[in-house]
């Protein structure tokens, strides 16, 4: 049997011991609503689910990420794990990874596979598609060129959004802190929105106008 392969985790979040919390930062990202509370998965999680997933039949080598939040008032927490499938070349420097979700039961203390699938982006030269320290969730089909143009230029979009921070009363704080890129979706109107977690804690989404092959920041919340 595989087994589990720890990869670079975000710089964001620390190390774990057991398989690396590889989605850490982009389930952190999914718990923008006021209220949810999210953590990292414990030690006894992952080696739970590594111990589960190897016991699958046709398990094999492990990359998996978690989302763990409860809502406000909630006792109990929600505990997803996400495997990922091997990552495959697209156009350019372009990498794709699909990852299914499991959802842990603490009352039966048992996994069980939740029909779910996210997709995951990056940019990486090597052809393997390498070790990436960052993945990026979409979470809606955009094309090729198009994830590619996001992923190159949300660094830039990012820094112009700052100015965009210093007019909201939520963001204002977070203006200088470190962001990464953890999330793309899109909204019926076709504007983009960029979904970044803070080094300090925190999330910032940005709405992005796309004009050909230019991107520019349009609004911000946090």
């Amino acid at each position: 049997m595989s087994k589990p392969t720890n990869i670079a985790t975000p710089p964001l979040f620390a190390s774990l011991p057991g398989v690396t919390a590889l989605a850490l930062a982009l389930a952190w990202s999914g718990a923008a609503a006021a209220g949810t509370e999210t953590r990292p998965p414990s030690e006894a999680e992952i080696k739970s689910f590594e111990s589960w997933f190897s016991q699958r039949p046709g398990a094999g080598t492990l990359r998996a990420g978690y989302d763990i939040q409860r809502g406000e008032g909630a006792r109990d927490w929600t505990v997803t794990a996400w495997a990922e499938q091997p990552p495959q070349r697209a156009a350019w420097r372009l990498c794709l990874a699909r990852a299914d979700g499991y959802n842990y039961d603490a009352r039966t203390q048992r996994w069980s596979a939740n029909g779910e699938r996210r997709q995951y982006v990056w940019l990486d030269r090597s052809a393997d598609c390498g070790v990436s320290p960052q993945r990026v969730h979409l979470k809606q089909e955009l094309g090729e060129r198009d994830i590619v143009t996001v992923l190159e230029q949300q660094g830039a979009v990012l820094q112009s959004a700052r100015l965009l921070f210093a007019g909201n009363t939520r963001c204002a704080p977070q203006r200088a802190n470190k962001f990464e890129l953890t999330a793309i979706d899109v909204t019926p109107d076709r504007f983009y929105q960029l979904t970044y977690v803070s080094d300090r804690g925190g999330n910032a989404v940005v709405t992005v106008r796309k004009r050909a092959r230019e991107l520019t920041a349009w609004g911000a919340r946090c």
